[in-house]
């Protein structure tokens, strides 16, 4: 008796969502096994480049032959695109500059026309000094047909030049439906770039920056300097900052949000913007102002600033989870600010919310211990608190003075690593 072949009896739709789980390669392969899965690959919903490695002109050019050759099979059928995932890693910058890059433009080009809702774009180039703020043309210009793709609903991408923005129509321009925003590696050729592409997305939920740079220039734009002053996300639900060239991100624009990341030495609450006069390397020359309050905070992480944890902490009365670290840059005695004494008035989430805290990279100085020693002293609810030494040597040392603290909360356990 001839065995019923189950799968085959599947839907239409389910097949589909098994495929998406593949990349188009592998999806593509499907087509031997019957006549069924023949041209099902064609109308799967998502095309997923990834893990490609291009090392020989050889493979350059049988990448690219395989992607024209599925987005023409997909176009003549008329179908449309949730999702397109590139994902590339070149052993040569030439194979990406001068063989790739062209044709990865082509099939942004393409994509976008299909009612996309998903892009995500990454290439990695094995070069070290690949990368150069001052030296945009290092980097792939970001196509202008992406700026005027207003089904997007995320948008990630990596190593990129973003210019054109002041020159797309206003009636094209924007992301309506874009709730997803990863920008990695991103080089903003002018400030009022990045402050339009942010006005042009009303209903953002996740902003990720890493990486990326610019600042704007009061004496050069100040309309764009309004425009970044006064914008707001009002969904926004998480939010990373970090390693940005970005000193002046406006902190009322993520107070909706109920986790944030932030790298606090790029970050200025002032309202003024500074320019050359500004040390970034001396966060004592910066003024933290106008911090709103964080309704909805529960998950906050610090990396480099010290002197401004336990202000921040005022202005989030529902944060359980807190995370400072400062990286990897040494802090000095002088720059711990007011952490360098015991704060005078607990923050209402540090008596009430706060269950889990974790410090990163403190080193062999006293006033360390203080913002630790705080928090077990007055966290009542605490259920974990783990501090992480930068010197080996210093672990005993520090567990020897945290042990014998006092905890307001009884079943608070504290781990030294």
């Amino acid at each position: 008796m001839r065995r019923r072949n189950r799968i085959n009896q599947l839907p239409d739709k389910i097949l589909h969502r098994i495929l998406s789980f593949l990349t188009t390669k592998e999806a593509v392969t499907t087509s031997i096994l019957s006549k069924r899965w023949i041209h099902l690959w064609i109308s799967v919903p998502n095309l997923n480049f990834t893990n490609i490695t291009i090392d020989s002109i050889k493979s350059n050019n049988k990448f690219n032959e395989s992607v024209y050759s599925v987005l023409a099979s997909r176009d003549g059928a008329g179908y449309d695109l949730d999702g397109f995932h590139l994902d590339i890693q070149y052993v040569n910058h030439h194979f990406a500059y001068r063989r790739s890059f062209p044709h990865v433009v082509k099939w942004i080009n393409i994509v976008v026309r299909r009612n996309l809702k998903h892009l995500n774009l990454n290439h990695d180039i094995d070069e070290p000094d690949t990368y150069d703020p001052e030296r945009d043309a290092y980097l792939p210009q970001l196509p202008t047909s992406i700026l005027t793709c207003r089904t997007l609903v995320s948008l990630k991408l990596s190593r990129f030049s973003v210019e054109g923005l002041l020159y797309v129509s206003k009636v094209e321009f924007g992301f309506p439906c874009l709730k997803t925003l990863y920008f990695d590696t991103i080089y903003f050729g002018c400030g009022r770039n990045f402050v339009l592409l942010l006005c042009g997305c009303p209903v953002l939920e996740d902003l990720q920056l890493l990486n990326s740079c610019q600042t704007l220039s009061s004496r050069q734009d100040s309309e764009a300097i309004q425009m970044f002053q006064s914008l707001t996300l009002p969904n926004l639900t998480r939010a990373e900052i970090m390693e940005t060239l970005w000193s002046h991100f406006p902190l009322k624009a993520l107070s909706t949000v109920k986790s944030l990341s932030l790298d606090t030495l790029k970050l200025n609450t002032h309202d003024q913007t500074d320019d050359e006069d500004d040390d970034e390397e001396n966060p004592r020359q910066r003024t933290y102002i106008d911090i709103p309050i964080f309704h909805n905070l529960t998950h906050l992480k610090f990396k480099n600033s010290w002197g401004l944890v336990v202000q921040m902490l005022h202005h989030c009365p529902k944060l359980q989870s807190l995370e400072l670290s400062k990286g990897s840059r040494h802090v000095r005695e002088d720059e711990l600010g007011n952490s360098a004494e015991e704060p005078e008035l607990v923050p209402e989430c540090v008596s009430s919310c706060l269950k889990t805290c974790t410090i990163r990279d403190i080193g062999g100085l006293q006033s360390e211990l203080i913002l630790p020693t705080f928090i077990l002293k007055n966290a009542r609810i605490l259920q974990t608190m783990k501090v992480w030494s930068g010197w080996m040597q210093k672990k005993s040392e520090i567990e020897e003075k945290l042990s014998p603290c006092p905890k307001a909360s009884a079943t608070c356990q504290l781990f030294v690593h």
